[in-house]
């Protein structure tokens, strides 16, 4: 007995025995002490007089904090940070703003706008034309229209066809990723640019959507099908890429966000973007730290990861740097693609069919592992996350109990059986909560297919949770290049839409599925720092991490869930240079 409670004693002395991590503490750390007799070099900024929510282990609260180059210096109180101030030091009075470390956005696309059509605010078929119509007519030098972000919802009973697409125009060739990228849409000009026609059979694992007469409607679905399409896409030059980065990191600076992880690099077609963002990243241009996968197919030899692990070792940079491999297992419930452990609601027998076997899974994931990678998964049915889960334990049986940071992205459906292997596996939950308030999605896609009971138990978030899995979170939903954390932290707490009426909450909420607003914080910090091996770089505000910092206007322990995205990111600090100001961008 008195071993455990010398053992409880020590650990308090570190993070807290027993500590209850999601309310907001009343108490500031105690200052750092710097006697005064020690002379400590400048700091080159100082931010005083402010909540500083640190989400350390103990999620403590300072007043004051210092950056030297470019590195947090000091954390604590007022008269603490005294010593840290000298003749070129810059001093800001926050006048008690909130500063919160930089999110972290754990799965997205980087990829502005700049040189393609968003289609992410339409929501009808109508807005998807009217907006490739408008791209069309600014910019009528473009050997071929991209887009992406259309939904499958915005059809109804519907289905996309190639004739819709012509009307916007039959001359220049059009290609439309869906908001999942695991479809294109194309007019006619894009399916003769590619050669394909009613005798161009379906690849492996992809389908070419036909008509009664075997013509092609213009749907692709699933990665081989889809680059049939994707190799008509001019290459863009430098200048476009930087561009297009350039606009991005505005973006996510906006937000607040200093760090992504990319999940859709392609070892073949993405060769030159990766060249281009290694190179900024040894010159200093980027201004959010990326880390990124390879994203892979089932159909790709086993030697092809090895070749990936090579490759990844010229992109090492603090950064950017690739350091995971990324792979689907199933597609979209809307399309009865998401693999499922019990049948679709109006299809006996039917589970959906996996985009790759166990076996093969299992053989990637030990061999991405091995060579000291990680591996994300892509899986939205509980079927498909079974799949993972278990390619996991075939890769730490073969592999060692290593620290690997496996994940699993979206996990839409989870049977409450397969927490214990997130446990046991320690695989990392990434999900995306601003899919939990998708009101359309959830009438229209998730309650007919999967029937009400398991759709009311969508996205079990605080299930993951209280189970002790390290869950990171995502801005955005269904492959969005920068979405808003404050709201997607509002809607994981109210399971509804921002402004929407609270009788519209869907998922888990029909068991109180709703999460604190201290774990959502940890959700877009530090555990995003876990999944990315950075937790002794950046995620909290702690001595020796990188200054990644934001500002905000308002304190959110301080506001009615319902009012978090009220709250406006004032600046955004990035190794402890101001990257975003609020009041200079007015």
């Amino acid at each position: 007995m008195g071993r455990i409670l010398l053992i409880c004693i020590t650990l308090l002395s570190l993070v807290g025995c027993g500590r209850d991590t999601e309310r907001a503490p009343e108490r500031p750390p105690q200052a750092e002490k710097t006697p005064a007799e020690e002379t400590v070099p400048p700091a080159d900024l100082v931010l005083r007089n402010a909540y500083i929510y640190t989400v350390d282990a103990d999620s403590r609260i300072a007043q004051a904090l210092a950056i030297r180059d470019g590195r947090i210096a000091f954390v604590g109180g007022e008269e603490g940070v005294t010593p840290f101030v000298g003749p070129a030091t810059r001093e800001e009075d926050l006048g008690g703003r909130m500063v919160l470390p930089g999110f972290i956005d754990a799965n997205t696309q980087a990829g502005g706008p700049a040189e393609t059509v968003d289609l992410y605010g339409a929501k009808t078929i109508e807005g998807y034309l009217e907006a490739v119509a408008k791209f069309l007519d600014q910019n009528p030098e473009r050997q071929v229209i991209v887009g992406k972000g259309w939904s499958g919802t915005a059809f109804g009973e519907g289905a996309p066809h190639k004739g819709q697409l012509d009307q916007v125009s039959d001359t220049v060739p059009i290609v439309l990723f869906s908001s999942d990228h695991q479809a294109i849409w194309a007019n006619s000009e894009a399916l003769a640019a590619a050669g394909i026609n009613m005798d161009t059979p379906d690849p492996p694992d992809g389908v070419i959507e036909r008509d009664p007469n075997g013509l092609p409607i213009g749907v692709m679905r699933g990665q081989s099908a889809i680059a049939l399409l994707e190799r008509i896409i001019p290459q863009k030059s430098e200048e476009a890429y930087r561009a297009e980065i350039e606009a991005l990191q505005a973006a996510l600076h906006r937000q607040g966000i200093t760090t992504i992880h990319d999940a859709r690099f392609k070892p073949r077609t993405d060769a030159r973007k990766l060249s281009i963002l290694q190179k900024m990243a040894g010159l200093g241009e980027l201004t959010v730290r990326v880390r990124a996968s390879f994203e892979i197919d089932g159909t790709m030899p086993e030697r092809i990861i090895k070749e990936l692990a090579e490759h990844s070792k010229k992109f090492q940079d603090d950064d950017f740097r690739l350091q995971s491999v990324k792979l689907r297992t199933d597609g979209r419930v809307g399309t009865e693609a998401a693999v499922l452990k019990k049948p679709y609601a109006h299809r006996e027998d039917y589970r959906g069919e996996s985009l790759i076997s166990q076996e093969k899974l299992n053989q990637q994931v030990k061999r991405i592992n091995a060579e000291n990678l990680q591996a994300q998964v892509h899986a939205i049915g509980d079927g498909a996350v079974h799949m993972a889960l278990r390619a996991f334990v075939h890769s730490r049986d073969i592999n060692g109990p290593e620290d690997f940071r496996n994940s699993i992205a979206h996990i839409q459906l989870l049977d409450p059986d397969d927490l214990n292997l997130f446990v046991e596996t320690q695989a990392i939950a990434l999900m995306q909560p601003a899919c939990f308030a998708r009101q359309d999605l959830f009438n229209q896609v998730a309650v007919p297919n999967l029937g009400r009971e398991r759709a009311d138990r969508q996205y079990p978030i605080l299930r993951l949770f209280e189970k002790g899995v390290t869950v990171a979170a995502a801005s955005g939903c269904h492959g969005e290049a920068v979405g808003n954390p404050l709201s997607a932290i509002q809607v994981a707490l109210t399971r509804r839409a921002v402004d929407a009426p609270a009788e519209s909450a869907n998922g888990e909420s029909a068991s109180g599925g709703r999460v604190s607003l201290a774990r959502m914080l940890r959700a877009f910090t530090v555990n995003g720092a876990i999944a990315n091996r950075l937790e002794e770089e950046t995620g909290s505000i702690q001595v020796g991490r990188w200054g990644d910092l934001i500002v905000l206007d308002q304190n959110l322990f301080q506001l009615a869930p319902e009012e978090l995205h009220k709250a406006r990111v004032m600046r955004t600090y990035y190794k402890g240079e101001l990257v975003y100001d609020a009041a200079e961008a007015q």
